[in-house]
């Protein structure tokens, strides 16, 4: 199974993570999760699901203040059923065979660059700064991340 991200998730340095959700460039608003950038709650997720985060998942999220005790009991199930919901769909997103093949043509390598990788020496540096790249070329290649963002908006619209 293919991710866009990569990284192994490092578990020993988390004892749990706050969920919550914001507008974008205001103060700290604790929305309830998912209830302003559900892309984001999305990514989110499937990160934590695809690492197989296992510490606790804190809503650090707030009721509007007009509710009542009713209220803040819906606002508390809706945090944690949006978390399923996104978890579900992340399963679905990384079951979908054109989302994986549009992941596998994004990160096609054919290698050329193996030998810069690895631990760092002075001698890798300076061979990649000698490196010559055929921006052109680099630049006419679409990536079909585009393409990657419709797929995924469809899997959280439920018609796919």
């Amino acid at each position: 199974m293919s991710t866009v991200w990569r990284r192994p998730w490092n578990q020993a340095s988390s004892f749990h993570i706050d969920l919550n959700d914001q507008a974008f460039g205001r103060y700290d608003q604790d929305f309830r999760f998912g209830a302003v950038n559900l892309k984001s709650a999305f990514f989110l997720v499937k990160l934590l699901e695809d690492n197989k985060y296992d510490s606790s998942r804190h809503f650090d999220a707030h009721a509007y203040r007009t509710e009542d005790y009713e209220g803040v009991k819906d606002f508390a199930r809706g945090c944690m059923r949006t978390y399923l919901i996104l978890k579900e769909k992340a399963a679905q997103w990384n079951a979908d065979q054109e989302i994986q093949s549009v992941l596998a043509e994004i990160n096609a390598d054919d290698g050329s660059m193996n030998q810069y990788l690895g631990k760092y020496s002075a001698e890798k540096a300076n061979a990649l700064k000698s490196q010559m790249f055929d921006r052109p070329a680099i630049a006419g290649r679409g990536l079909k991340y585009e393409r990657l963002d419709q797929l995924t908006v469809e899997v959280l619209l439920g018609v796919r």
